[in-house]
């Protein structure tokens, strides 16, 4: 097999600013670099399909050591959390984000908003827009210091119902309780789950996980066999009904007959 091409020969890993990768010192190429790149092909995506479904950019913060020979990432500090927006702010103009302040409007705090319903944008609304979001809830407590309800900020936390910040929920098994993801999205939350983890469904074929989270009404659903990536162990792969990327939640049938493309 011929030797992996050098991993940062413009250097770009010497330079201020974040980086994208898996895993420190492990895991560490990427399709680009550095994350400021990579949202400017998002962007140049989306300036290209300005009809686009909302897009969600899942952001996880590396923090900590790992393994022995790995080395340790800079803490996620409140000021960190200032620069990670700054960065975001400075590929994405205003317009083509949806931040917290926009869905929680006139209310008191984020979740009395989503509670309250109508404060998520309606689908062509959102049409040509993206939304982040926090994955790790242990990365909430500093990215609300000082923005209790996420005031200003440009992510949403993975938040805890009944925190004033609580808009987006993780719900990573959703086999662990049938009725929690479907009683959350019924209230208005932004959930995600995952259809399969840590490659267990792709070497066994067991679709039972998946075939709950399809059925569970998350609006964000989180697989590594996407479409045509099926597992080679057992062709085990996550896809709606005639290859579409998007469909009605299945918890609100009256949303049939929108245009989703």
């Amino acid at each position: 097999m011929p030797a992996d091409p050098p991993f940062d020969p413009g250097g770009l890993f010497l330079k201020p600013g974040f980086k994208v990768m898996h895993a420190q010192d492990l895991d560490y190429r990427s399709n680009c670099q550095p994350l400021t790149g990579c949202l400017a092909v998002i962007l140049n995506w989306s300036n290209a399909h300005p009809k686009h479904l909302p897009i969600f950019i899942l952001i996880e913060t590396k923090v900590g050591k790992g393994r022995p020979f790995q080395v340790e990432t800079e803490a996620f500090t409140p000021a960190v959390f200032d620069d990670l927006d700054k960065e975001i702010r400075s590929v994405f103009p205003a317009g083509r984000m949806i931040v917290p302040d926009d869905v929680r409007g006139k209310h008191a705090t984020l979740e009395e908003a989503v509670l309250a319903g109508g404060a998520w944008p309606k689908l062509d609304a959102a049409r040509g827009k993206v939304i982040f979001l926090l994955d790790q809830r242990k990365a909430r407590a500093d990215y609300i210091a000082g923005h209790p309800t996420l005031e200003g900020r440009v992510i949403f936390t993975n938040a805890d119902p009944g925190t004033p910040d609580a808009a987006f929920v993780e719900q990573n098994n959703p086999l662990t309780d049938p009725a929690l993801i479907p009683g959350l999205v019924k209230k208005g939350y932004l959930v995600r789950t995952r259809t399969d983890a840590d490659t267990a469904e792709g070497r066994t074929g067991d679709t039972t996980m998946r075939d709950a989270a399809l059925a569970s009404g998350a609006q964000i659903l989180s697989s590594d066999y996407y479409f045509n990536e099926k597992a080679s162990w057992t062709g085990y792969s996550v896809n709606f009904p005639n290859g579409v990327i998007a469909r009605c939640d299945p918890l609100f049938p009256s949303c049939k007959g929108l245009r989703l493309p």
